[in-house]
């Protein structure tokens, strides 16, 4: 199943007026031979990216960020 994002969502802080303070990514995928689909959504927090990077100049490594997120969370154990 090949899995994209689908949607980002800018959060901006309701303390720093136009900085941008988290992003939510929706990812979407589906398998057309079986009818399973997954449909996920993860914030990723300015905290989490590198020094110096914001959303608008490291959008690529803020979706790593949250694929790995999303990654971690579907990996948890079935029992």
């Amino acid at each position: 199943m090949q899995v994209n994002v689908s949607n980002i969502v800018f959060n901006f802080s309701t303390t720093t007026p136009g900085q941008v303070a988290s992003a939510n990514f929706t990812f979407y995928g589906s398998d057309p031979s079986t009818g399973e689909f997954l449909n996920n959504t993860v914030r990723v927090d300015k905290t989490e990216l590198p020094d110096g990077t914001t959303f608008f100049t490291g959008l690529d490594k803020a979706q790593t960020i949250a694929r790995e997120k999303l990654l971690k969370y579907l990996a948890l154990p079935t029992a």
